[in-house]
């Protein structure tokens, strides 16, 4: 209720306690919206330091992701490494393979054959080759001296037996070097 004078109109403290009103509520008014303010800017806190913590977070997968691609990097070139060493491993062994095969003793080169069939006698029976007894393993291995025993191989053969027979024997031998 408002207090109204002799004329009808309201008395200057009905006036002042409304300006008052006003002025409580419009107060009121800025109060509701600072705690409104305060309890964002409590929010606006936990969300920062909700987002720091992500951040220190990220941060910390960013460096094991760093770690992880150089371990990768380092396993990689290990293996390319071993990989290599296996390959080369596999070419030495399948060489050793290639050169590990028997020799088998060939028969008598010496024989002609004949226009009649017949065939020449073998040669005198002091005189043998080597290796026509037992079928023989060569070996890469051992081919460190097998260069002079050759030479010397090839000498006595060249003296000891028909020109044929040497030739032959070179052609042999070089063609299994080669291999």
């Amino acid at each position: 209720m408002v207090a109204v004078g002799e004329q009808g109109e309201p008395t200057e403290a009905a006036q002042t306690i409304a300006e008052f009103q006003k002025h409580i509520d419009s107060l009121q008014s800025q109060m509701t919206d600072m705690h409104q303010a305060q309890e964002t800017a409590g929010e606006n806190s936990d969300l920062s330091s909700e987002v720091q913590g992500l951040k220190e977070k990220l941060d910390e997968h960013s460096k094991q992701l760093e770690q992880s691609a150089e371990k990768l990097t380092q396993l990689q070139s290990a293996n390319t490494v071993l990989r290599n060493q296996n390959q080369a491993l596999n070419v030495t062994c399948n060489k050793k393979r290639r050169f590990n095969t028997k020799v088998r003793p060939m028969g008598n080169l010496n024989t002609l054959c004949t226009g009649g069939g017949t065939t020449d006698a073998p040669p005198t029976a002091g005189v043998t080759r080597e290796g026509t007894e037992d079928p023989q393993i060569h070996n890469l291995e051992e081919s460190d001296s097998e260069p002079e025993l050759e030479k010397e191989s090839l000498e006595r053969t060249a003296t000891t037996e028909p020109s044929i027979t040497a030739y032959l024997e070179q052609i042999f031998s070089k063609r299994f070097d080669a291999m």
